[in-house]
């Protein structure tokens, strides 16, 4: 990704949870010496959070409670 001086962008980041505990990340952007001159680091703290969730698989499956 290229950002050229006084100009922004936007990044799509895209998690996919495995777990309905929030998950966290950072996300360090690094610069790279472009003419002499470096540019920022940026670094972003992620917090993920489950808005909703799809079962896998259903199984369906029988067994006595007790046996005598």
């Amino acid at each position: 990704i290229i950002i050229l001086p006084r100009r922004q962008t936007s990044i799509n980041v895209e998690f996919t949870s495995r777990f309905l505990r929030p998950a966290e990340a950072v996300l360090l952007l690094i610069s790279k010496r472009v003419g002499g001159i470096n540019g920022a680091t940026l670094t972003f703290s992620l917090k993920s959070e489950v808005k909703h969730i799809e079962p896998a698989d259903i199984l369906k499956c029988k067994s006595p409670c007790y046996e005598l």
